[in-house]
């Protein structure tokens, strides 16, 4: 019987795909606690959006810091809040090493997620994040660089009512100091596989 590692795993491949081929990453691993680690990585792309105090930010801005990188919005019933959850734990754990890491969250939501709406959501789940948003043509331009949403998806959503749902990728990039991507992480993992995989960065 296969097992329910191989089942996530193979999800995981499937979900992460257009990323891994959009930054061309020639090798990737299945790891223990269902994470994948990417070998012989891409540096991520930079790109520059507008931060939640309406600043403009690059992330070139962070150069020489680890990376936790994930897209949502803030109107997302479950995912997102859980993927907060999970990053701003297993960053406590990590005592002062915490410090180290920028965590950036991007909108796939612009119309609902302005700056000040990111701030106070963010600042729920982890003050020290970067939130960030833009014209949907800046956003557009990412979200197709990381694989992660369609503006077309958006826009059906957006006409949808009054209330909609966003579809978009809910996989967790983390990067090192270089901005290389090491590991694709999902939600689900646990606050103690995310530390393992957090650690081995810082």
């Amino acid at each position: 019987m296969i097992s329910r590692s191989f089942w996530i795993v193979a999800l995981l491949f499937v979900i992460a795909l257009p990323t891994l081929l959009i930054l061309s990453l020639p090798i990737f691993s299945p790891q223990e606690h269902e994470t994948l680690k990417v070998t012989g990585g891409k540096r991520l792309p930079d790109f520059t959006l507008l931060d939640q105090y309406n600043r403009s930010f690059s992330l070139s801005t962070v150069k020489g810091r680890p990376v936790i990188l994930f897209f949502g919005y803030t109107n997302c019933p479950d995912i997102c809040p859980l993927a907060m959850r999970k990053i701003a734990d297993s960053l406590k754990s990590l005592g002062g090493k915490a410090d180290e890491f920028a965590v950036i969250f991007i909108t796939v939501d612009p119309a609902r997620d302005t700056p000040p709406i990111l701030a106070k959501w963010v600042s729920q789940y982890y003050p020290g994040a970067i939130a960030l948003t833009g014209e949907l043509e800046e956003l557009g331009r990412v979200w197709r660089l990381y694989g992660v949403a369609r503006v077309e998806d958006y826009e059906s959503a957006e006409k949808a009512g009054e209330f909609y749902y966003v579809s978009h990728s809910a996989v967790i990039y983390v990067a090192d100091r270089d901005h290389v991507l090491q590991y694709i992480l999902t939600p689900e993992m646990s606050v103690e596989d995310f530390r393992e995989c957090l650690e081995r960065i810082s």
